[in-house]
């Protein structure tokens, strides 16, 4: 489930166990970005993970605070799409407290107010020590210009998805939050599309001078095509069933392609019908 919104001031932020001081290298903290209009994007989903005889359950989410939406932008699963001269910091968030705080500017300042308290209210409670997630700061010139951090709380915790996004709305002052349906589905299409196209120059590559292929289709070029070459298959398919109930007369007719060359179309085939399913996703949330 995707969430956007916005933060007006950035400040200060502080993502640590609330015990810890700066002395610790496993929190993070930047206190110098006097920032102002930075965009929020949160993918937060739960997660079931077996382990042996073991079924582990919790909800993962990926935090992403940026500057300007050109530069930097967070994709499916927690990836990062950002401009080339950008330079990653990242910092592992370890706790022994068995908690974590976020929050910004004066939320910030209340982290560190409340350090020699026992799991403040301004923390999540994450019920083991260990490590939270990690967060990769990106840098362009010296200037922070985005912050990305990766977070999982086990089932246990009792937090639900709703009092998650909750707590981070608070502690980021994070203002005009919604639901972000379509980006989701928009991201996943072009994932899509690029895969796609990879595999449409790929079965290009492998079938133009295929000399099998270039002897079946003759003069017509089109066999290096990977759409006309899952249609000309499903042709098959559908004569042949046709023979197999004695509704149409001839011979089985078998594929000219070779089987490596047939799993690329089958693949490209379902990509496509995956793209279809996303265009009826984006149909219906419109429709809402």
């Amino acid at each position: 489930m995707r969430y956007k919104g916005k933060i007006k001031e950035l400040n200060h932020i502080i993502i640590s166990d609330p015990s810890y001081d700066e002395s610790v290298t496993c929190r993070y903290e930047n206190n110098n970005l006097k920032e102002k209009d930075w965009y929020v994007d949160i993918d937060i989903k739960p997660t079931v993970d077996e382990i042996e005889d073991l079924t582990i359950k919790g909800t993962e989410f990926f935090l992403f605070l940026s500057k300007d939406r050109r530069l930097s932008e967070l994709r499916e699963n927690g990836a990062i799409r950002y401009l080339s001269g950008i330079e990653l910091k990242e910092t592992e968030i370890g706790m022994d407290t068995a908690c974590v705080a976020i929050g910004i500017n004066e939320k910030a300042d209340e982290i560190i107010e409340l350090r020699d308290d026992w799991q403040p209210e301004c923390s999540l409670n994450t019920l083991t020590d260990g490590l939270f997630g990690t967060v990769k700061e990106g840098k362009l010139q010296d200037h922070t210009v985005f912050i990305w951090l990766s977070g999982y709380l086990d089932e246990d915790t009792g937090y639900s998805i709703e009092e998650i996004i909750d707590y981070l709305q608070y502690q980021l002052n994070i203002i005009e939050l919604e639901k972000d349906i379509t980006k989701s589905i928009i991201i996943r299409q072009q994932d899509i599309l690029d895969k796609m196209k990879e595999f449409q120059l790929r079965f290009k590559e492998i079938t133009k001078e295929d000399p099998k292929l270039l002897q079946f289709f003759d003069k017509d070029n089109r066999f290096s095509n990977i759409t006309f070459a899952g249609t000309y298959l499903a042709g098959i398919a559908v004569r042949n069933e046709q023979r197999k109930a004695e509704n149409l007369d001839g011979k089985i007719e078998h594929s000219p392609y070779s089987k490596e060359q047939e799993k690329l179309i089958e693949e490209y085939t379902n990509l496509r019908v995956e793209f279809e399913k996303t265009e009826q996703e984006i149909e219906n949330d419109i429709d809402i």
